[in-house]
């Protein structure tokens, strides 16, 4: 029998990290790394999944992550109050579906968000985001996933072209506003597959 002396390095990857599925062999991913801005995310976030949806500040050329989240119960246009599935991501300041955010309360799962008034009805499992077509400009989706602790300057690389991509497997849930930004002229081509 062999036996290995002596110190070896072992690379840590996360493990339950959802991790969105589409044709490998179809993807076309942007050359080089786009610098990451973590500064939106909270302390504790740590891996910035394969498939999540990208923005760029064109001031910074930096790229960001655009947050959304599952509405958990129906909420009313002029409603003050949004119930969403919590995905940690969400800190008070932050926009969602239009309204700024300025109070969270989390329990059993759920994130109950103080907003200012919806401008229109959300419905429960529809995805919510802060998301702005006007303002923002999507470039692309993760193409790998991304260790961002301990690293003061991290990189990701966005897709440019990715086809039969499984919604229910993205890591984050995409609206029709997202797969419409993703898909603008100049943007890409991000093909979603119809169940």
């Amino acid at each position: 029998m062999s036996s290995k002396n002596g110190m070896f390095y072992h690379k840590s990857s996360g493990t339950n990290i959802k991790e969105a599925a589409w044709w490998e062999e179809h993807c076309v991913r942007r050359q080089g790394g786009y610098d990451f801005d973590k500064s939106n995310l909270p302390a504790t976030f740590r891996w910035l999944p394969k498939g999540s949806v990208l923005k760029i500040d064109k001031a910074t050329g930096k790229v960001a992550l655009v947050k959304s989240a599952e509405v958990a119960a129906k909420a009313n246009a002029e409603a003050t109050t949004l119930k969403i599935k919590d995905n940690g991501l969400f800190a008070v300041g932050d926009k969602i579906a239009g309204s700024t955010i300025s109070k969270i309360a989390v329990a059993e799962g759920v994130a109950t968000l103080t907003v200012t008034a919806l401008a229109a009805t959300v419905e429960a499992g529809d995805a919510v985001s802060e998301y702005n077509p006007e303002a923002d400009t999507l470039i692309g989706l993760a193409y790998e996933t991304t260790d961002l602790r301990d690293n003061d300057f991290p990189q990701v690389t966005p897709t440019l072209v990715a086809m039969e991509i499984e919604k229910d497997t993205m890591p984050y849930p995409v609206n029709d506003a997202i797969i419409e930004g993703l898909n603008k002229a100049g943007v890409g081509t991000h093909l979603f597959r119809v169940l």
